[in-house]
């Protein structure tokens, strides 16, 4: 590592919230609470326990793609063209998916707007920075601001499924975004149904021409730059799961990171 590397958290926190769809409940249990359940656990009073307690825990109701998730292929499709078996669920995926150089393109604006494959190629030539095999591709679409509301799915730009291809094309398995997904809202789609409907949903469902995993609700995109950036997102082991929840993390070299990091590699534990 690095000394004085920027860890930059690109999560959202995993609990209730307007932006969720379906909502996330946790039941918290107090240290008291657990102190009773292990007094019984081990046969002792409750008063012969320091303080009279023991563990704090909680129970999450939430589905796996509530707060920062990422999408396994077998989320988008049921079938891989060409493919005899089905697609992976995100145990299976091989963890060097999910660490790896990323980049960020700054989408911002056009509300509405599906992001179009130029845009790929201009920001290369932009930033003199070729998407290549390996690359994890992060997409800033403005929808971040508008998380903890109910109206963040409306937020931000959705992926035109040509660039889901071009990247694909260029070797990238892991895409991610900071809007709610890669396709468009609900409304969208539902007004999209009625005379197109090969878009309704088809970021996720270009799944079926090869996998790829989907990295979505980031946040704090801002802070880390076009390029020069690594990111962990690994996510929850869920056995046979469409996704798991991740804390992913951009690795940005000293001085790269935008504003104060939140915490900072030193080179110790």
């Amino acid at each position: 590592m690095i000394p004085g590397l920027a860890l930059v958290d690109l999560s959202v926190d995993l609990g209730p919230s307007p932006s969720e769809h379906v909502p996330v409940n946790i039941q918290r249990y107090s240290h008291e609470e657990g102190g009773r359940y292990l007094a019984a656990l081990v046969d002792a009073r409750l008063e012969d326990l320091e303080d009279g307690c023991g563990w704090a825990s909680e129970r999450v109701d939430a589905i796996t793609h509530a707060g920062t998730h990422v999408d396994a292929p077998y989320h988008c499709t049921p079938a891989i063209a060409g493919e005899a078996r089905p697609p992976r669920t995100i145990d299976e995926i091989p963890l060097g998916w999910f660490f790896g150089p990323a980049v960020r393109i700054d989408v911002a604006g056009g509300e509405g707007v599906r992001v179009a494959p130029d845009e790929i190629v201009r920001w290369e030539a932009r930033e003199r920075r070729a998407i290549g095999d390996g690359d994890l591709v992060l997409f800033r679409t403005g929808a971040a601001g508008a998380y903890g509301t109910a109206a963040y799915s409306r937020q931000g730009r959705s992926l035109h499924p040509e660039t889901v291809a071009l990247l694909r094309s260029r070797g990238v398995r892991v895409i991610g975004t900071d809007a709610w997904s890669i396709d468009p809202h609900y409304d969208v789609m539902r007004s999209e149904a009625r005379d197109r409907p090969g878009l309704v949903w088809a970021a996720h469902k270009h799944a079926k021409h090869g996998e790829f995993c989907v990295v979505e609700k980031l946040c704090n995109l801002e802070r880390v730059p076009p390029h020069g950036f690594w990111l962990a997102c690994f996510p929850v082991k869920v056995r046979g799961g469409s996704a798991g929840w991740t804390r992913a993390v951009a690795f940005v070299p000293p001085g790269a990171a935008h504003g104060d990091p939140e915490d900072a590699f030193d080179g110790t534990a």
